[in-house]
């Protein structure tokens, strides 16, 4: 049971996460570099193995990571995926479906082949080379968003499929992780029929999920908006609701077997095309100036950096060149041959580099199982935070450069 000794530490390590994490997201976008990167080097300092653990509040450590903690990060996910929906009609994702999944699925599977081809060359055992590739197989959403946000260019083309690719990817990347549960339960590969009809079962049920928002979810807002209640105010009441709403359908998506942050972007993609959506997107918009901050400040607040002396270094260099490369030949090089343009293209593929919470849960269950050592974990981990510096970069670059080149 949750107390009042429970909740008021953890709303201080909260904003003793967010405000901090907030500065130096600002001196980082000062510099030109993504906002990401200060959320999450914040989250390091003042996490629970640095600052956060070594100062105490009503005999605590001031950052704790508990159940409270990790719940309140992940209603910071489902908010900042429900915003992102909101700029992302059904039409849209119509547009550019085919593309998408064809970007998201190639995706997946380059840097899943890579990552465990790459292992197996090492002599590393066949069941952790599996677990490093899918590791590196699905995108962080979240971040893809966020710096998309960031820019200003989650409008574009290339903006728009690689949002829509990176959903489809999180989609797969869960459906990999089931089957790499039940690799572990058994030791043994299951059939690629098995393969193919749990990633197809993921794919159709986040499709069902889509339809379901995109057509209901605009009705039941405005049903619930015209009620006039008379005990509270009736200003903010679509707004709550539609909120709610990415609560709601977050929940179907946890109970189905999918990740809850996409059920929020379904959510947010079904309110996008109705007259709610400008009301709706100021109020969430709102709202992210805070999650934003918590949530990568909590991937960063995971990262022991004294496990730093356990890595392997040179397979550390060696998964993290892998990781960036092969994202850029698995949604880079398709988008290329897709858009038949190559620095759009290229933009999709930088924009899909950065891994983060799908991956993180993907080594810790490695690591729960028995199946990687602490070592290889803690290689994993420091290849997961580095896509996070360099994905931004390249894909910040990626536009700037198209910018210079048009001005000349």
């Amino acid at each position: 049971m949750v107390t009042e000794i429970d909740v008021i530490p953890t709303l201080v390590g909260i904003l003793v996460l967010v405000i901090p994490s907030m500065l130096f997201g600002r001196i980082c976008k000062h510099f030109g570099i993504s906002e990401i990167v200060g959320f999450v080097i914040g989250g390091i300092i003042l996490g629970p193995f640095v600052l956060g653990g070594i100062t105490f509040f009503f005999d605590r450590p001031l950052v704790d990571l508990n159940d409270l903690m990790m719940s309140f990060w992940q209603i910071a996910g489902i908010i900042i995926l429900f915003s992102a929906g909101l700029h992302f009609t059904f039409s849209s994702l119509k547009h550019v479906g085919i593309h998408a999944m064809i970007i998201g699925i190639a995706g997946v599977i380059v840097p899943l082949g890579l990552g465990y081809g790459i292992s197996i060359l090492f002599g590393i055992n066949w069941m952790v080379a599996m677990i490093i590739g899918a590791t590196l197989s699905a995108t962080s959403i979240t971040a893809a968003v966020t710096i998309l946000g960031e820019m200003g260019k989650e409008k574009t083309k290339e903006g728009n499929i690689l949002v829509n690719a990176a959903v489809l990817d999180d989609v797969i990347g869960l459906a990999i992780l089931s089957s790499i549960i039940s690799i572990v339960i058994a030791h043994t590969l299951p059939s690629l029929e098995t393969i193919i009809f749990e990633v197809s079962e993921s794919l159709i049920l986040w499709f069902i999920l889509l339809l379901g928002a995109v057509f209901l979810l605009p009705k039941i807002v405005h049903v619930v908006a015209a009620s006039r209640p008379t005990s509270l105010e009736s200003r903010g009441t679509k707004q709550a609701t539609a909120l709610g709403s990415a609560f709601g359908i977050a929940a179907i998506a946890s109970i189905i077997g999918l990740n809850p942050i996409v059920g929020a972007f379904a959510a947010g993609m079904g309110l996008a095309g109705s007259k709610l959506a400008r009301q709706v997107r100021e109020f969430v918009g709102e709202l992210q100036i805070i999650f934003a901050p918590f949530f990568f400040a909590i991937l960063g607040a995971n990262v022991d950096i004294s496990n730093i002396l356990d890595i392997d270094f040179i397979l550390f260099f060696v998964i993290l060149i892998i990781a960036i490369i092969s994202k850029i030949l698995g949604s880079g090089i398709p988008a290329i041959i897709l858009l038949k343009n190559k620095n759009k293209g290229l933009r999709i593929g930088c924009g899909m580099i950065v891994r983060g919470e799908i991956a993180f849960i993907t080594s810790g269950v490695g690591l729960s199982y028995g199946i990687i050592s602490d070592s290889i974990f803690s290689t994993l981990i420091f290849v997961i935070l580095g896509t996070i510096f360099v994905g931004p970069i390249l894909l910040r670059y990626s536009f700037k450069k198209n910018e210079i080149s048009n001005s000349n």
